[in-house]
């Protein structure tokens, strides 16, 4: 655990996280989207994502948050927070469209939650330049001369990109005044945050949505006991907590 806290306290030397406010930036969290979902896993079908942007409706009422790679610049990750829309609270998430039969009934429902503090966590990728893969030491894809890797502890912290869009995007949450969050995860994704310490709760069954998917609870409450009950969550948060605060008040956030 000590080797884990040195690398996440490491991870802002090598990645710069943001707010996706920009033209600029949202291009190339699009860009990321489609290199990932169109042409590396085939989500999306390339021929409905002009200029090599993926891109959808619910963009105009989300936030985005963007992982860059601080010597190369590369888009390293992108998640977004869609909120419910202003001029129609009931409009449905993608959640409720897509995944709305598979919902358990009860308090955790989306139809039982306060609407305007309602959103939904999606859209989370990392570029293949920052997945390791068997046998790549030093660079995940071949990639080190355009990455301008330094080191191999620089390698280390690139498993941690995923995990720092999670709590970005559940640090902006609260900020946005959204206390409930929603999201539809792979089994061992949800796996995995359960063993970094995150209680999300399956609130439905699980269902066929671009592979075996299931949908997921997480509130502001939840996160607090969470943190008390897990230091490591609280150490995870306490360096990237200021990094996201710092970019709220940057775009007028906060």
């Amino acid at each position: 655990m000590r080797d884990f806290k040195e690398l996440m306290e490491g991870f802002p030397l090598y990645f710069e996280i943001v707010i996706a406010n920009t033209p600029e930036l949202m291009k190339k969290a699009h860009q990321l989207r489609y290199e990932v979902f169109c042409q590396e896993f085939h989500f999306e079908r390339e021929e409905d994502c002009p200029g090599g942007l993926e891109q959808d409706e619910y963009d105009d009422q989300a936030l985005h948050c963007l992982i860059l790679h601080r010597r190369s610049e590369f888009p390293a990750g992108c998640v977004r927070l869609i909120h419910t829309r202003q001029d129609d609270p009931h409009a449905p998430l993608p959640i409720e469209r897509y995944c709305g039969a598979c919902l358990y009934p009860g308090p955790t429902h989306p139809a039982q939650l306060p609407r305007a503090g309602l959103c939904e966590i999606s859209r989370l990728a990392v570029s293949g330049h920052f997945r390791r893969r068997q046998g790549e030491s030093v660079s995940p894809t071949g990639a080190a001369q355009s990455l301008q890797i330094s080191s191999e502890l620089e390698v280390r912290t690139f498993p941690l990109i995923s995990m720092a869009l999670f709590l970005a995007i559940l640090s902006v949450a609260p900020l946005s005044g959204r206390r409930d969050s929603l999201s539809v995860m792979e089994p061992w994704l949800a796996r995995q945050l359960r063993i970094m310490g995150f209680s999300f709760q399956q609130i439905g069954e699980l269902t066929e949505y671009h592979g075996a998917r299931a949908p997921f609870h997480y509130s502001a409450e939840r996160a607090m006991a969470d943190k008390a009950q897990r230091p490591i969550l609280q150490q995870m948060f306490e360096v990237v907590d200021p990094l996201i605060e710092a970019e709220a008040r940057r775009t007028g956030l906060i």
